[in-house]
């Protein structure tokens, strides 16, 4: 617990800590690196997409998708398996958003209408998670993040690491509730 906190403290440390005291601690290549990145996302391209997942330290395999996209199958720490897949997209493949999604197998024996309710419960009790069930019982968690506009890298990458955190938890009561 101490440790834990005292990680939070320097955290909370180093966020109040100005960017440029910040930016002295990286070495040059680093500093330099970051700012050749676009920090403002207006399309999930390849490049952003992997950008984002290594961010989330996630790795992944690329698949070819509908209409020439692509759809990155992705695992993180802790067993997180999810896909991304390119949105909103023209015809010159310039995607606007992504949805990154999992789908959880039934293995209860409850009702569908049990399921159902365990489903609105989570959605209730997680806002930023949007859990739905297929007809065959499929739990499915989805998540869309919209880049129409411009979104901060920071920002998306923060709704990935949500997600995750969603995930580990739609996970963990999926199986309490299929044992119980």
């Amino acid at each position: 617990m101490r440790n834990l906190l005292g990680t939070i403290g320097a955290a909370l440390a180093l966020a109040a800590t100005p960017a440029t005291v910040q930016a002295q601690n990286q070495t040059p290549s680093q500093a330099q690196a970051q700012r050749a990145q676009p920090q403002m996302i207006v399309q999930f391209d390849d490049a952003t997409i992997a950008r984002l997942l290594l961010d989330v330290q996630a790795s992944w395999q690329i698949e070819a998708g509908a209409n020439g996209r692509s759809i990155y199958r992705a695992n993180a720490n802790g067993g997180i398996a999810f896909t991304v897949m390119p949105r909103a997209c023209d015809e010159r493949l310039t995607c606007r958003a992504m949805m990154v999604l999992t789908p959880f197998t039934r293995s209860d024996k409850r009702s569908l209408a049990q399921l159902d309710a365990f489903i609105s419960a989570f959605n209730d009790q997680t806002p930023s998670g949007k859990a739905y069930r297929m007809n065959d019982g499929t739990v499915i968690l989805q998540s869309y993040v919209n880049a129409a506009g411009g979104i901060s890298l920071a920002n998306a990458r923060a709704q990935l690491l949500v997600y995750g955190q969603n995930l580990v938890k739609l996970r963990e009561e999926l199986t309490a509730f299929a044992g119980g």
